[in-house]
């Protein structure tokens, strides 16, 4: 029996949360021996400094080895491999949409589906990139995924269309590496402190400045501290550049960069924290209530879904320093953690496992490889005719 060959199409594999969820994905999908799971990368992956690593051996790994910028020949090198290997469903993310256009014209068999990770006017912000997704949205070429209720909401507003389909992102149960000893040896020197865990690339929308002020804010009006270690890549060097003076080598708040282990991290911390602006769905608020570590979080995006306040965890009233303070101490001085630690873990069991994303994807390539291609051929005639 033939395979049924799936692509998952991203930029690159650097350490974010769409490209995480992506990697658990391709090697959730590659366990079924009925599916040819390919992970296809438009940018040159480093070993150390991106997920390639943790890709599957199940997984077909293809790179096009792009650098900075727009790419022709990478772009044509694409088209030209797609047309060859011709799959039956092609799914795309982040900013790999654009690189699909020639052969979103050329091919009438394959699937295509995009999965919006964030709100949508932030996902696509350029005027001109938006029309041309929303023409093959509209004519339904291209199915768009959302990943939350809130996401499904933005992306109705933004492109004005209903013809989203919602499935859930995941992870995968995580387990502590080696490091894990040392690592709680340092931050568990004694019982003075509470133990503050940030996971987010250092940019605007994460919004670490307000996480910061009120850990220092604590910091100067309790008795116990709250040690914060943020971890994550730095994307806006201003920004970083500003958040080192706001800290002034303050010893309870610490930059550790980008680290495959967040697991360790999350393991030992009292809690989770997640300040951001806005949001699509977290990946690593899937990870720390994976591990029972409690969510702090603002209430933005998708994260309203994922947390019930004071049962799987906590969300400030908005985004004010004062909110995100008075939810700060809320959560650490709350008296039954416990409850929350088990609430969380239930939850993620429940919801955000990577089976589960896994099988609602299945299920829907499933739905459309049965009866949905005369749609997505219409799409391809109607746009042929323009």
């Amino acid at each position: 029996m033939e395979k049924i060959k799936i692509m998952h199409l991203i930029g690159d594999l650097t350490k974010g949360g769409a490209e995480r969820f992506v990697v658990d994905l391709c090697n959730e999908l590659a366990k079924d021996d009925q599916y040819e799971v390919y992970l296809v990368s438009i940018c040159v992956n480093d070993t150390e400094d991106t997920f390639v690593k943790d890709v599957h051996k199940n997984v077909r790994y293809v790179s096009f080895n792009k650098g900075r910028g727009f790419s022709l020949r990478a772009f044509l090198a694409l088209t030209k491999w797609l047309s060859r290997e011709e799959p039956d469903v092609l799914h795309s993310h982040l900013n790999g949409f654009e690189y699909l256009a020639l052969y979103l014209l050329a091919n009438k068999r394959t699937l295509f589906f995009h999965t919006i990770h964030n709100i949508a006017v932030a996902e696509c912000p350029v005027y001109f990139l938006k029309v041309f997704r929303k023409l093959w949205y509209k004519i339904n070429r291209v199915k768009p995924v959302t990943i939350s209720f809130d996401g499904r909401k933005t992306y109705r507003d933004y492109y004005q269309l209903d013809n989203d389909i919602l499935i859930e992102n995941g992870r995968e149960d995580l387990v502590t590496t080696s490091e894990y000893t040392l690592l709680s040896e340092h931050y568990r020197e004694g019982e003075d402190t509470f133990t503050l865990v940030h996971i987010g690339r250092i940019v605007s929308e994460k919004n670490q400045e307000l996480l910061i002020r009120a850990v220092q804010k604590f910091n100067i009006t309790e008795d116990k501290k709250c040690k914060l270690v943020i971890i994550g890549e730095v994307k806006e060097k201003r920004l970083y550049q500003h958040l080192l003076e706001l800290v002034n080598n303050d010893p309870y708040i610490e930059f550790v960069g980008g680290r495959h282990n967040v697991v360790d991290y999350l393991t030992i911390a009292d809690a989770f924290c997640l300040s951001s602006i806005f949001e699509g769905m977290p990946i690593s608020l899937i990870e720390a209530l994976s591990v029972g570590c409690i969510p702090i979080c603002t209430p933005v995006g998708g994260i309203g879904q994922m947390i019930r306040h004071g049962k799987t965890g906590f969300l400030s009233k908005d985004v004010s320093l004062e909110s995100y303070y008075d939810v700060l101490k809320e959560a650490l001085y709350h008296p039954d953690k416990k409850m929350i630690k088990l609430n969380g873990r239930l939850f993620f069991k429940l919801n955000y496992h990577i089976q589960a994303s896994a099988n609602a994807h299945l299920k829907t390539y499933s739905a459309m490889l049965t009866s949905g291609k005369s749609n997505m051929i219409k799409g391809y005639e109607m746009i042929t005719k323009i």
